[in-house]
């Protein structure tokens, strides 16, 4: 060094010094709390004149000479002390764990060992960089015990990275002696190197001796590209803290030895004096140095204090959670992915998309591309960026963080959730922290990725857990569980974009379920952050899941809806946050709520939502959790399932809360002396497999341990083998399909009565039977808003049908087309339907309609006091078809003053119309109602497409409502209908405007959803009546097709009514049609049930009761 050199290294050092003198005062003085002293650490600082700006340093919390030299101010020492808004972390960090992002030193968290992986990470992320940076890493001697700076060295040896390691040995942690301690101090003598790596040992209070060492060795670190150890000798020359007292446990000349005699600053000022530097010189500085520490102290004294922050994360654009943001995949696209494929695409894009991307984890790179397959095909696409890690949860995870702090985007492998405990530390004390404690000076977006949960044979403890509640407990890391290959892909995209610590839990029971797959545009899909997914709406019970119970929670929806029971399933799959508005408002709306989850009972997350429901709800909820209780999860899957949410479970205890009883159907059982081949998988998360080969055919003989048929799964292409002797009787499958594992390849006529016991693989409880209890004296009461006052009393009139004139017959359809007239009835249960024809129009058979209903019963238009108009096919947007209809009753007279509108409800549309009128009535019980159907769907047809040509007539409908003044003069009683409605793009059911295409409908899709819509409003209505729906007299449901007719007829034992036949499908005019027959015909007492679902989607239910 030269002379300035020296003069300068001196000045930082006494700076140092000065500042610690200060620091004890303000503690001294109550001013400060803490206090952690840097003298006899001086040496390191020497460091500062081989290092460039393009260097990193991960410090100890000693290095105040080295950060000064490096460029910190005493000012930002004291604002750290002090806990000043001006601090580096805003009075957040302990004062002694400094950071500076301009200077590259980072930050250091309270397990200090922990900065070995991440400087580990640094290191590697920029041992490429054209500068040649290298990354210091300090650390004191006791320290060095810690499990993650000894993963970090052997991580740095096995990557050979530019880092330098330097222990500063003050042979003292805290009050234990490391002496004969440590891996370089054994009982048995000190080491000469660790890891293979040469240990070089400087003398720390030589400063001059120091820099010509500790400088050789930075050089050697810049070129070499690899890492170097350094055992740098220092002084402890004051206690650990100032909370401590080193005379309590530190022999007294010991202490006062090191502070005459060891003093490196005493030893330097020597080296100086002896080298031609003056005392005046260094008086000078040292004056100076006074002088501008006790300013910077002063200007410390009264900066501002810093206002508390209650969020630890990085504040997230409007854009990454709205719930308008979210852009789904389409499930009928070609290419369907499952969420493994899903999942692996988005890293695909990623890493193609942006350099910074890099994969670190066990097993990720090809061939094995991990365990379960995400990364198969990733380490060849981007060599060196998909790399395979040791196996060590904490160096995964703290060599990503150090790469993250340097501006790359790492997504950390744990191979199994239950392996999440190896890497806590480096979860809780560092990724979560990382943003709050430099209030964002330095960042950590790493994304963790855990395969998690059980509901698969073979596994068990150790490979079944989830511990989701416990990261949702770290402040500052956003935690995500998908239950669908759609939202794996928008979330990973989410926590791609957000650029905060994400842990991303995927329920490896779902990884190859091809029922949640999601379309090959991955790039595209996004998943707002802490917004909750609505799977199905209702209004009777809510059920909130995530991952696997999710679809526990649908099944259970599924079977409540049988019994006439609306459930709204909610997957919460954002988890921290998690959308505490969405859930609120189904609770509201439902005043029942069961939390559905795989973690712990005590602490997990369902915990948490059923206190935040209870503390903000403003109306009573009755809440229940179904989770796995408080104990490990048993490899005997028999065991697991009991142990786990079930569906049995969950619709029992949804039974529970809707004061229901429930009994369960055995499974049937076996003909007695038969058995059972089912597909099995390779591994947990195979939910199919394919059949390669089939190596048996009926009337062959088997025995145990002959091959049945060759496999392929996701991990491998294996044998299945027969368990039992017999006859194989009739084979389910063949060569070349995909079969779902547990579905049967075969059965087999036993050789033996004594045929092995089969295990049990998939839960099947049987079929539940729900009733609703009558009076039950524990029944658990829901209190509902009730209206005191007794309805008003609503009328039907006779019903006013008329249809198109042209008679379409199946055979005139069907001409020169390949299907035949019987094909169309066995398909549809439809012979004719009648089209518009020359001037016929839906307003002109409309208004004749109107003309007809109200000739019947006897009023002229001025009765009438509201006109709705439901249609599907309006000839214009405005004027309403209402409006045209009243301008043809009226005569085209426009001082005619009726209120009229229209509603688009498709099939549904007389049921919505109906309704409106009922209400109407409530306040104006004088008045009377026309309703009109108004339908003519043939121009809308593709004559070519049969689907859905065979299926439409045209015809219209006119019905008067009388409120209850003139109730007398009514057929029937209204009953308020239900009505509900689910959003839809239009992919399913679509009705485009006059010359402007056809109507295109997915027919099966379409039936299975009609059915359980129509039902469960059917059920429901008459559920708000007091009886069930097998108390009505007949069911009339809207004529769509007559298997669905027929579908319902099967499930009820009321009579379903029909007259497809001679009509087809008319839309909203298809129940005026039945009722134009029906109601003449209705006797005293009887109870009709009207039921619709169309387009929109919409859907509900009415009851007529005849006076």
């Amino acid at each position: 060094m030269d002379r300035n050199q020296l003069l300068s290294l001196y000045k930082s050092l006494f700076t140092a010094r000065e500042v610690d003198r200060v620091e004890q005062e303000l503690t001294r003085r109550g001013e400060a709390f803490f206090h952690v002293s840097g003298a006899g650490h001086e040496a390191p600082a020497v460091l500062a004149r081989h290092l460039t700006k393009h260097d990193w340093l991960h410090l100890h919390y000693r290095d105040k000479a080295l950060m000064i030299a490096r460029g910190v101010t005493a000012r930002k020492f004291f604002d750290a002390s002090l806990c000043n808004d001006t601090s580096h972390s805003r009075g957040r960090q302990m004062c002694a764990q400094m950071s500076d992002a301009d200077l590259h030193i980072l930050s250091l968290g309270g397990p200090v060992g922990n900065a070995a992986l991440q400087a580990v990470g640094v290191a590697a992320a920029t041992k490429e960089n054209k500068n040649k940076p290298v990354t210091i890493y300090c650390i004191g001697d006791g320290s060095t015990q810690e499990g993650e700076f000894l993963e970090g060295v052997a991580e740095a040896v096995r990557l050979q990275v530019p880092l330098m390691i330097v222990i500063q040995d003050n042979q003292w942690a805290i009050s234990t002696e490391t002496r004969g301690q440590t891996f370089f101090s054994r009982p048995d003598g000190d080491a000469d190197s660790f890891y293979g790596l040469p240990l070089h040992r400087v003398d720390g209070r030589d400063i001059i001796g120091s820099d010509e060492a500790m400088g050789d060795l930075v050089q050697q670190v810049r070129e070499s590209r690899g890492p170097a150890l350094v055992l740098l000798q220092t002084e402890r020359l004051s206690n650990h803290t100032n909370a401590d007292d080193q005379s309590i446990y530190r022999p007294t000349e010991d202490i006062e030895a090191a502070q005459k005699e060891r003093d490196p600053l005493v030893r330097f000022e020597q080296q100086l004096l002896e080298r031609g530097i003056s005392e005046a010189e260094l008086a000078a500085i040292r004056e100076t140095v006074v002088a501008e520490v006790a300013a910077d102290e002063n200007d410390a004294i009264y900066a501002a204090q810093p206002s508390a922050t209650h969020e630890a994360k990085k504040p997230l654009l409007v854009e990454l959670t709205h719930p308008s943001r979210e852009q789904r995949g389409d499930r009928e696209a070609d290419g369907q992915l499952t969420m493994k494929d899903a999942m692996r695409s988005v890293l695909r894009d990623r890493l193609g998309n942006d350099d910074r991307v890099f994969l670190y984890g066990q097993d990720i790179e090809d061939p094995k591309g991990d365990v379960f397959g995400v990364t198969r095909g990733l380490s060849t696409a981007f060599p060196g960026r998909v790399c395979n890690a040791p196996l060590s949860e904490s160096t995964i995870l703290g060599n990503a963080i150090g790469r993250s702090l340097v501006g790359q985007r790492p997504v950390a492998f744990i191979q199994f959730a239950d392996f999440l405990p190896l890497a806590y530390n480096q979860l809780t004390s560092e990724l979560g922290s990382m943003y709050w404690r430099t209030n964002g000076t330095w960042e950590s977006p790493v994304i963790v990725m855990v395969p998690c949960g059980g509901y698969r044979p073979g596994l068990g403890p150790f490979h079944s857990h989830s511990f989701e509640s416990v990261c949702a407990h770290i402040p500052g890391v956003d935690v995500y569980m998908p239950s669908t290959a759609g939202d794996a892909a928008g979330m990973l995209n989410a926590a791609f974009e957000s650029g905060r610590p994400s842990v991303f839990f995927y329920p490896k029971a779902l990884l190859n379920d091809p029922s949640q797959s999601t379309s090959p545009d991955t790039a595209k899909q996004f998943t707002p952050i802490g917004v909750a997914r609505k799977v199905r709406a209702g209004r009777d019970i809510t059920l909130v899941g995530w991952g696997n119970t999710v679809g526990l929670c649908e099944k259970s929806a599924t079977a409540l809806e049988q019994a006439g029971i609306e459930a709204e399933v909610i997957d919460l799959r954002s988890l921290s946050p998690w959308d505490e508005a969405t859930v609120l408002a189904s609770a509201e709306k439902t005043a029942r709520m069961i939390v559905v989850h795989e973690d712990n009972h005590t602490c997990g997350i369902g915990g948490e939502v059923v206190a935040t429901i209870a503390e903000k709800t403003r109306v009573p909820v009755a809440m229940r959790r179904v989770t796995r209780a408080d104990t490990l999860i048993p490899c005997n899957f028999a065991n697991q399932i009991e142990v786990l949410p079930s569906y049995k479970r969950v619709l029992s205890t949804a039974a529970e809360l809707l004061n229901m009883d429930i009994e369960w159907i055995p499974p049937k059982e076996l003909e007695v002396g038969m058995a059972e081949i089912e597909a099995i998988g390779s591994g947990p998360s195979d939910e199919n497999v394919l059949l390669v080969e089939l190596n048996i055919k009926p009337g062959q003989q088997v025995s145990r341990g002959d091959i049945v048929a060759s496999l392929e799964a996701t991990k491998s292409v294996f044998d299945l083998t027969s368990q039992i002797d017999g006859t194989i009787e009739e084979i389910f499958v063949a060569e070349g399909d995909t079969v779902p594992v547990g579905d049967v390849i075969a059965s087999v006529r036993c050789a033996t009565d004594n045929k092995r016991p089969k295990p049990v693989t998939t839960e099947n409880p049987g079929t539940p039977v729900l009733r609703r209890r009558v009076t039950d004296p524990n029944r658990l009461l829901v209190p509902r808003q009730t209206i005191e006052r007794r309805p008003f009393d609503v009328g039907i009139s006779s019903v006013a049908t008329v249809q198109g004139s042209r008679l379409i017959t199946n055979e005139e359809l069907v001409e020169g087309k390949s299907m035949s007239p019987e094909d169309i009835m066995r398909r549809t249960g439809i012979q004719f339907r009648h089209w518009v024809q020359g001037s016929e129009t839906a307003q002109s058979m409309a208004s004749q309609a109107c003309w007809e209903v109200l000739d019947k019963e006897g009023l002229i238009v001025d009765d009438i006091d509201l006109v709705i108009c439901a249609t599907t096919s309006p000839s214009v947007v405005t004027p309403s078809m209402a409006c045209q209809v009243l301008h043809q009753l009226t005569g085209g007279a426009s001082e005619a003053m009726i209120q009229a509108y229209d509603i688009s409800a498709a099939c549904s549309g007389y049921l919505y119309a109906l309704q409106a009128g009922y209400d109407f009535l409530q306040s104006k019980p004088h008045a009377r109602v026309l309703v009109v159907t108004a339908e003519v769907l043939s121009p809308l047809l593709d004559l070519g497409d049969l689907d859905t040509a065979i299926l439409f007539g045209d015809a219209s409908s006119a019905t008067v409502l009388y409120g209850e003044d003139h109730f007398g003069q009514s057929k029937a009683r209204l009953h308020r209908p239900e009505l509900s409605a689910r959003a839809d793009d239009g992919s399913t059911l679509s009705v485009p405007s006059q010359n402007n295409g056809f109507i295109k409908m997915k027919g099966r899709k379409v039936f299975a959803e009609a059915v359980r819509a129509m039902i469960g409003s059917m059920t429901r209505v008459c559920d708000q009546q007091g009886y069930g729906i097998d108390n009505l007299d007949l069911i009339i449901p809207h004529q769509a097709n007559q298997r669905i007719i027929d579908a319902i007829q099967s499930r009820v034992s009321s009579s379903v009514f029909s007259n497809i036949r001679e009509h087809g499908n008319t839309s909203s005019t298809s129940i005026p049609l039945c009722l134009d027959e029906v109601l003449p015909k209705m006797k005293p007492g009887e109870r009709f049930g009207m039921c619709a679902y169309g387009g929109g989607v919409t859907f509900g239910a009415g009851i007529l009761e005849k006076n």
